[in-house]
């Protein structure tokens, strides 16, 4: 990926009034009066339904939206602690850096958009359980939360030594966000509209916007020299891996939570179904499907799987943990008739 120069304060100041110009709105811009399908699809499959092989149609509807919901809600408490983090992991930094105005405002812009992709994403969740039937609060237990103080704290101190840690987790949603898309559009006649149009507004920003986590990057290799710099710039990549990726799996494992929720809503009561199929698989395979074949799971957790991220540790020398090789896992869709019997 293409990384604008930080210095190159014309080719920002263009950038900055394309984000602008091309910036949806939150009320506007999305129908959110057709509500939620609730016999539709959220995320495409693989044939073995994430973990949970052997799934019956009504168990793959369910687990489908299940995972779609999971994607919402990462990506939105990912982006609410943005603010949290934005005076360490930005505020201090352009302080210290002087740079252009134009970076500056770029920033401002970026953190803009990432609020209400937050609020967007809140919203449908709130959609989907007014279709559905389900208490909010329920739901709840299945998703996964703020990153919490052991997160915060980790990327808090990695950040005033002039780290750029919090960068890298930055970027690892954003790519993974484009990347989910790209599954969602070859699907859409079977994906839940509302869901899909979301998704779609947040792909465009998200795709003008993505440069300015490298950026924040680049302008540390350029800024922060000496041996701390050198060893933020081996480091930092693999730190970001190091602490967000427990928070993933112990978010994950809230799944679990469903079988005390079945007796509340039919939703809840297929879900809890599908524990045994993952209970089945040997622990060798689960462990396999979570950092190699379980789409979305798997792309957040192996960074082989984001090509972004493999060009850019590559450029900056970045040291990076042994991730086994990832594969390419195609997803696949319900037949129709089927579904629509489920």
């Amino acid at each position: 990926m293409r990384v604008t120069n930080p210095f190159n304060h014309n080719e920002l100041r263009d950038h900055l009034k394309l984000q602008q110009k091309c910036a949806w709105d939150l009320d506007t811009c999305v129908d959110w009066t057709i509500g939620v399908d609730a016999q539709k699809f959220l995320l495409p499959l693989d044939e073995s339904s994430i973990a949970f092989p052997g799934a019956s149609n009504e168990q793959k509807l369910a687990l489908s939206q299940l995972m779609g919901l999971i994607v919402n809600a990462t990506i939105s408490e990912m982006e609410d602690c943005l603010p949290k983090l934005k005076k360490f992991a930005w505020d201090d930094v352009l302080k210290d850096y002087p740079v252009n105005p134009e970076l500056v405002a770029l920033g401002e812009q970026f953190f803009l958009e990432e609020a209400k992709h937050a609020a967007a994403f809140k919203r449908y969740l709130a959609t989907f359980c007014q279709s559905l039937g389900i208490e909010s609060d329920d739901l709840d237990l299945l998703l996964p939360k703020a990153f919490g103080s052991h997160f915060q704290a980790a990327i808090i101190r990695n950040a005033r030594s002039g780290g750029q840690a919090f960068w890298w987790v930055v970027s690892n949603v954003e790519e993974v966000s484009i990347n989910i898309f790209q599954g969602i559009y070859r699907n859409k006649n079977d994906v839940d509209p509302l869901y899909f149009n979301l998704h779609r507004r947040h792909l465009e920003e998200e795709s003008r916007h993505a440069n300015y986590a490298y950026l924040m990057i680049e302008l540390n290799k350029h800024q922060n020299r000496g041996l701390r710099g050198w060893w933020h710039r081996k480091t930092d990549f693999t730190w970001a891996q190091l602490v967000a990726a427990p928070w993933v799996i112990t978010e994950l494992y809230k799944f679990f939570n469903v079988k005390h929720l079945k007796h509340k809503n039919p939703w809840f009561e297929v879900l809890a179904s599908c524990i045994p199929l993952y209970e089945k698989m040997n622990q060798s395979e689960k462990i396999r499907r979570m950092f190699i074949a379980a789409p979305y799971v798997s792309w957040i957790l192996n960074p082989n799987h984001r090509q972004m991220h493999i060009d850019a540790t590559k450029d900056l020398g970045s040291w990076n943990l042994p991730f086994p090789e990832a594969k390419k896992v195609p997803v696949v869709t319900f037949d129709r008739g089927e579904m629509n019997h489920a």
